[in-house]
């Protein structure tokens, strides 16, 4: 697959930043391509060694976190925000540690209370000035803990958390604030990690391994699904915490990961030493049914469209001949990485518009094209979606649809249609943001409303069931491509007509089987598939 391309901006490698204070703007330059999402666009605000998450709260840290987070939001979220409005919302977060906290904005100044007493007030700054605001929150914070004994006793962490979860409260409910040891669990799996290449699931006595990464460390060194974990180390791990065990198995790459496994069926104890290397989660599986090439892709993170790809490709070379068409199960995939889904769009794409991203900071306006080289040499395909399929699923369902390379089955989709940039805080925490709102290739605004497929599969009575689901399909029943046209016309700011769309295919929960029922139908029946290509393809798309 050749280089998809980006427009107005080109398609540079994925990038982390590292950002002093004084040349945040510079490094937001908006001809630089950031590591995205759908999401996440990842910054790395600071190079210094983080505290420990237990470090002791100070004025000088406290300050940079405030300056940088307030910087991020300021330059970066989807609508102009009064940093004013973000800080007095985060100072009144500090009544998560003690109640007797109050904070109030009194003419020009913030007021500390405690106890119905105040206790000192902070002038506040004439203009949106984050290093100024960032000033006045550590300011308001020291009153508070010479008030406070509760306050004054917490820990860094407790008072980022408690301020930064007030702060991002009035932003839209994708922002939020992540503290050090959640952000770094979602860095390992968009990133990778160094691990073994096991997923696990500790229970009262031993760990199961519920699945093996094919290319990790741990298959090469012969363990297997269902293998169970008894010591790591030498130590038996009865009454550890799934927390503990992924703490001992994870580690250095290049560094030796020692543990003992119970085997089903077996007597003896198997000792295993595994060398650990960079592991990214496995999101993409595949599978044959009646020469049907079945795909269940269930995230979307650095290595996903590379796996997938490479899946692909082997299915087209296989000794048995490529499959006669292929289903795309995104069904409850809730998304990830923006790069990532337009990288998986243009697998199955020669050419057209996959995306166009549109926000407030200048780097947040882009278009995604397809470029040249469909892997599957066009054969059919048919996309599973249900409300469960977001944000990166939703852009792949909808370019594949609006360019008429898929049919798409299914139920409404989530509607979550926002990017989210991520900025790695200097705690190693993040702040996720939203910074653009993205339409899909015929122009409609996939927030609030997701994506409507062509065959609506579920929605009670016969629609739960295969035997009367698929001849009805044969026969030209279940199909909303007159409803499309109204679909992709609705108006961005119209929430009722918006609202009152979705209800035409909502998602019940369904039964999986019978989604893969009909997608071999339309496959296995070329007059049906070519049909339902024609009633939702847009010229709009290829434009």
């Amino acid at each position: 697959m050749s280089q998809t391309k980006h427009l107005p901006f080109t398609r540079a490698d994925e990038a982390r930043y590292v950002i002093p204070m004084k040349f945040w703007n510079r490094a937001f330059h908006p001809t630089r391509r950031p590591l995205l999402a759908a999401g996440a666009l990842v910054l790395a605000a600071c190079a210094q060694m983080a505290p420990p998450g237990d470090a002791e709260y100070s004025n000088r840290y406290s300050s940079e976190m405030f300056g940088t987070g307030y910087s991020f939001i300021s330059d970066r979220y989807i609508e102009t925000v009064s940093l004013r409005k973000l800080s007095l919302a985060g100072l009144s977060g500090l009544r998560q540690i003690d109640s007797n906290i109050d904070i109030r904005s009194v003419n020009n100044a913030i007021e500390v209370q405690y106890q119905d007493r105040t206790v000192g007030q902070v002038r506040s700054p004439r203009s949106d000035d984050p290093e100024a605001w960032s000033e006045a929150t550590v300011s308001a914070i020291a009153m508070a803990r010479n008030a406070s004994p509760v306050l004054a006793d917490a820990r860094a962490e407790t008072v980022f958390k408690a301020v930064f979860d007030g702060v991002v409260q009035p932003l839209d409910k994708f922002s939020r604030y992540d503290d050090a040891e959640t952000a770094s669990e979602k860095r390992a799996y968009r990133d990778g990690f160094g691990g073994i290449g096991v997923t696990i699931r500790m229970e009262q006595d031993d760990a199961h391994i519920l699945d093996v990464n094919e290319r990790g460390p741990a298959a090469k060194a012969g363990v297997k699904p269902e293998d169970r974990i008894t010591h790591v180390e030498g130590k038996a791990i009865a009454g550890w915490t799934q927390r503990q065990l992924v703490d001992h198995l994870r580690g250095p790459v290049n560094t030796t990961a020692a543990f003992t496994l119970r085997r089903p069926g077996g007597t003896n104890p198997i000792s295993v030493q595994v060398t650990r290397r960079h592991v990214v989660p496995e999101t993409v599986k595949i599978r044959r049914e009646q020469n049907i090439a079945i795909i269940r892709l269930t995230g979307f993170n650095v290595e996903s469209a590379k796996q997938l790809e490479r899946l692909v490709r082997r299915e087209m070379r296989s000794p048995a001949g490529p499959p006669s068409g292929f289903v795309l199960d995104v069904r409850s995939n809730p998304g990830g990485r923006l790069d990532v889904s337009i990288d998986i769009a243009d697998i199955f794409l020669d050419s057209g518009n996959i995306i166009v991203t549109r926000g407030r900071h200048p780097g947040s306006r882009q278009a995604f094209e397809a470029s040249a080289g469909d892997v599957t040499g066009q054969r059919p395909i048919v996309v599973l979606i249900n409300g469960g399929s977001a944000s990166a699923s939703e852009i792949v369902a909808a370019a594949l649809q609006d360019h008429g390379r898929a049919v798409v089955i299914g139920t409404n989709s989530f509607g979550k249609g926002t990017v989210q940039s991520v900025l790695r805080l200097p705690n190693n925490g993040e702040i996720t943001l939203t910074w653009s709102r993205f339409l899909a290739p015929s122009g409609y605004q996939l927030h609030d409303l997701g994506v409507l497929p062509t065959i609506c599969t579920h929605g009670g009575g016969d629609t739960q069931s295969a035997d009367a689901l698929v001849p009805a399909v044969r026969g030209g029943a279940n199909t909303l491509a007159g409803q499309l046209g109204t679909w992709r016309a609705t108006r961005n700011r119209d929430a009722a007509e918006r609202a009152g769309l979705r209800q035409i295919c909502p998602s019940d929960g369904g039964t999986p089987d019978v989604d893969i029922a009909v997608a071999r139908e339309i496959i296995s029946n070329t007059g049906l598939y070519a049909s339902l290509l024609r009633q939702a393809d847009t010229a709009v798309a290829r434009r």
